[in-house]
């Protein structure tokens, strides 16, 4: 499968995950990769730059848990990212309804 179509949706798949839960950086690659089959290989090299790309935006907050040395950053959505999350799930639906006329014609 074609990585590139990934990368535009990198976005929905991260705020979706995190709709469920809070989560640090790795619990969410972890998360994603049991989620997305492994030829899209959605690696935590991938996911830090997204993170940081969505908390500037003000879609998810990190703060940082944890004991001393063992503190994760645990990320989670804004109410920002809440709405954000409805918007980019309604374009998705948009964007594979028309793709399923487009590709998969009824007769």
């Amino acid at each position: 499968m074609n990585r590139e179509l990934l990368k535009g949706h990198s976005e929905l798949i991260i705020l979706a995950a995190l709709a469920q839960r809070p989560m640090h950086g790795y619990s969410l690659s972890e998360h994603i990769k049991s989620q997305v089959p492994e030829t899209f290989k959605f690696g935590v090299g991938m996911i830090y730059p997204l993170l940081h790309r969505l908390e500037q935006k003000n879609l998810i907050r990190g703060v940082w848990q944890g004991p001393g040395g063992m503190r994760r950053r645990v990320y989670s959505l804004t109410a920002r990212g809440k709405k954000a999350l409805a918007a980019k799930r309604d374009e998705w639906q948009t964007f594979q309804s028309m793709m399923t006329n487009v590709a998969i014609p009824t007769r």
